[in-house]
């Protein structure tokens, strides 16, 4: 829930009050959204697949409005964002990462990807190269400037496609999946370039459904329930150790069996056990 009346509105970068969206103006997506998130807070949104996360990324990003509510991002009217009023200067202080790196990578090569923001805020070619050289150099990516995209790992193009959000410095992040459908070992490179981000100062906002990350990216979990509303807000120690909100939230869940006597076992909704 809201946090407005401990926080100092200064730090306020989003404030949703009742934010319904609609698809196709019939189909629900979100529904009665209240959410207050400060500045430098690490964010982690959990929920099943279909639960409205990355609809809930995209209207912190300008991308939707609301169908209804009300929403400020950065003391904007987002409604007026999406309808296309300073999106571009919106975008430079809030960036979106989506979960597929193809869509953000459409250059020629790294580099043209990650100066394109720069170039289109007319900076310096010195200070182009500047913010290439330190977003390129934040995901560990320098090496592979001169590739072409189509040429790179799927872990590349993800930590290329936030290279290309990192040039514009952003205040804040926003992360669809970073690690969806990534080998173990790249997984975790990944997730540590995340964390550093956000010990940076940067605020973060990655959804997710991938417990075993959130206690390294997020010091906060918002969780979306199926029914795509805001089902718990609080401390990520407190929310993963609620076992019975995650099964509800379909994040993980009991498989009932009988060998040796029936007991139940627990599973997170993508891969093996996990802690009781």
């Amino acid at each position: 829930m809201s946090e407005a009346g401990t926080m100092n509105a200064t730090d306020l970068i989003f404030q949703l009050r009742a934010v319904q969206y609609l698809y196709a103006g019939r189909h629900v997506a979100l529904d009665s959204i209240d959410l207050d998130i400060r500045r430098g807070e690490q964010v982690a949104l959990l929920g099943a697949n279909g639960s409205g996360k990355s609809t809930l990324l995209k209207l912190l990003d300008g991308i939707y409005a609301p169908s209804s509510g009300t929403m400020q991002v950065l003391g904007r009217d987002i409604a007026a964002v999406a309808a296309g009023e300073d999106a571009f200067r919106f975008h430079r202080e809030v960036g979106l990462v989506f979960q597929d790196p193809d869509i953000q990578l459409f250059s020629a090569t790294v580099l043209d990807d990650v100066a394109f923001g720069p170039l289109q805020l007319g900076m310096s070619p010195s200070e182009v190269k500047t913010c290439c050289d330190e977003a390129l150099g934040e995901m560990e990516i320098n090496h592979l400037a001169d590739r072409a995209p189509f040429e790179l790992s799927g872990g590349e193009k993800k930590r290329a496609a936030i290279a290309s959000v990192l040039s514009l410095h952003p205040d804040v992040i926003l992360l669809d999946e970073p690690t969806a459908s990534l080998d173990p070992r790249t997984k975790w490179v990944l997730v540590n370039l995340i964390r550093r981000l956000g010990e940076a100062g940067k605020t973060i906002i990655t959804a997710t459904h991938e417990l075993e990350i959130v206690p390294i990216i997020a010091n906060r979990v918002i969780v979306i329930g199926e029914e795509r509303c805001i089902l718990a807000d609080g401390p990520a120690e407190a929310i993963l150790q609620d076992r019975a909100l995650l099964i509800k939230a379909n994040l993980i869940h009991e498989h009932l069996h009988g060998h040796g006597g029936d007991h139940t076992h627990t599973y997170t909704s993508t891969s093996g056990p996990a802690v009781r």
